[in-house]
């Protein structure tokens, strides 16, 4: 025996556009949206595609979603007591969210920094031992490429810019 086939729904198909986008502003997620408004994910991206109009209310549904977000980490912070939940998800959800503003830019650890600086001291008292008597411009010059050197091998090495000539 087959499955059962829902009735045809007989609601206008802009409220049902409108319920997708609203659900979508409350849950931040397609499948939750498609969901509460009752409406499959095959209609859901069919209308992405088909109307322009649909696309830009979904796009300003997501903005007001992670707005939302973003005024939950700003209570929580005014507020700590009252938080409840996860802040390391609710990081997660920001930086997902709003790429732009809330994903970090490439840091190192505290544990990769310190054994950054372990090495280059290292570099340095080599550097030092090795030409004692040389300039301080020199010796600068030699430790910045012993650590461009222990960067790369890190995998952390600033990309150089080409210079123009």
């Amino acid at each position: 025996m087959g499955a059962k086939r829902k009735p045809y729904d007989t609601r206008p198909i802009d409220h049902r556009k409108s319920l997708v986008a609203e659900a979508l502003e409350e849950w931040g997620t397609v499948r939750m949206a498609c969901k509460t408004a009752e409406v499959p994910h095959s209609t859901y991206r069919q209308w992405l595609m088909d109307d322009p109009e649909f696309s830009v209310s979904i796009d300003l549904a997501r903005h007001a979603f992670a707005e939302s977000l973003e005024e939950l980490a700003l209570e929580r912070v005014r507020n700590p007591e009252k938080g409840k939940g996860s802040d390391v998800l609710l990081l997660g959800l920001l930086n997902a969210n709003m790429p732009q503003k809330y994903r970090p830019q490439l840091a190192l650890n505290e544990d990769s920094a310190k054994e950054l600086i372990t090495e280059w001291r290292k570099a340095a008292k080599e550097i030092k031992k090795d030409k004692p008597a040389q300039d301080e411009a020199v010796l600068n010059e030699d430790v910045e490429k012993t650590l461009a050197e222990i960067l790369e091998k890190k995998g952390t090495a600033p990309k150089e810019e080409k210079k123009q000539e």
